[in-house]
């Protein structure tokens, strides 16, 4: 199988162990290779893969050793280690059709406090919703958060 030559050029002055690997990229696209540093940050390989194949950047998904490789962890870079000959794939996600609006689908699931909702109310939904990570849009989970509030609404 033939492989296409992809060297990223170097940016500093000084000399880093530069190391071959593999990229291959799923779907119709010929494996290629590429040199890059054996230490290098999630986030310049992804720019790199994106760059050197014309692929928007937010939209590549790397994986190495069966695991996926993410830019950042508590705020910090996340670099990954190569060795020569290593192989990693490559998945892009594909660009939603034209005319589709998703948000809008997803919008009739949503539930919405009423705006004569008093400030407690609003509260609680907001850290059911944000904190506890609560499925809120779904309407089975607000009936059960409505039976703890209605009691409470009887005391007052």
């Amino acid at each position: 199988m033939e492989m296409e030559e992809i060297v990223e050029e170097e940016t500093s002055g000084k000399h880093e162990n530069m190391v071959e690997i593999t990229v291959k990229t799923i779907g119709p696209a010929r494996p290629s290779s590429l040199h890059v540093p054996s230490s290098i940050k999630v986030l310049d390989l992804r720019k790199l893969i994106a760059r050197k194949n014309h692929l928007p950047v937010e939209n590549l998904k790397l994986i190495l050793q069966g695991k996926v490789l993410h830019d950042r962890a508590d705020e910090d870079d996340i670099y990954v280690r190569f060795n020569d000959g290593d192989s990693l794939i490559v998945a892009v996600k594909p660009k939603a059709p034209v005319g589709l609006d998703i948000d809008d689908d997803d919008e009739d699931l949503k539930f919405q406090l009423p705006q004569s909702t008093s400030q407690w109310k609003k509260k609680l939904y907001s850290f059911l919703r944000n904190r506890m990570k609560l499925p809120v849009h779904i309407p089975s989970s607000m009936k059960i958060l409505g039976s703890f509030l209605v009691p409470s609404m009887q005391m007052q």
